[in-house]
């Protein structure tokens, strides 16, 4: 009955609500600003990052009537924010287009405060070669397992990995959601021998 009064989507935007009022978010890779739109009314200020500018333009039109929004072009692996900046990003299926995604990765712990949270959701191991040829896929999904590596070596801690439920409509690789936090900074030789 919910679903023929609400939609079956409304829950999930609804989850952008455990963000908090006064965060700065990142919405890395945002492409057409779906992600953005969904957090903007939660959060304090979205930087919206994307590479092209169709995109950018895209973004613009739908985010029309939000004033904390901050659209920026830039690349993954040198994003245009400032170092500590970001309480939380997102990178909602936009890794499998990284060719260096440590790099991405590392990026985005410099932009992140300590302790920042950071949400991936992209595309699990598949065999689909054509879409590398088709829309330009560098990566054919990620395993758990090289994930962890990625986020645990770029300087995330509490890394998890989770599938996400298949949706009987899509026609596309299974999803996962990945989340991390950002470590806070190592202490100092000299700050140890102190305490």
């Amino acid at each position: 009955m919910s679903d023929e009064l609400f939609g079956d989507r409304f829950h999930l935007a609804a989850f952008a609500a455990f963000a908090d009022r006064e965060w700065v978010a990142g919405d890395l890779g945002c492409g057409t600003g779906q992600a953005t739109a969904a957090l903007a009314p939660f959060v304090a200020r979205v930087i919206a990052v994307d590479a092209s500018a169709a995109m950018l333009q895209a973004a613009k039109k739908r985010l029309q009537g939000l004033d904390n929004i901050d659209l920026r072009r830039g690349e993954l692996e040198a994003l245009p924010i400032d170092e500590g900046r970001l309480d939380a990003a997102t990178l909602m299926l936009v890794l499998h287009y990284v060719p260096e995604p440590e790099r991405a990765l590392a990026e985005v712990a410099r932009v992140l405060k300590p302790h920042g949270r950071l949400i991936i959701v992209d595309m699990q191991p598949h065999d689909r070669e054509n879409y590398r040829q088709q829309m330009g896929h560098v990566w054919l999904g990620f395993s758990d397992e090289h994930l962890q590596r990625l986020l645990t070596e770029a300087g995330f801690e509490d890394a998890r990995v989770v599938a996400l439920p298949p949706d009987a409509r899509a026609k596309g690789p299974g999803l996962f959601v990945a989340t991390g936090r950002k470590q806070m900074q190592p202490r100092r030789h000299e700050d140890t021998k102190k305490s």
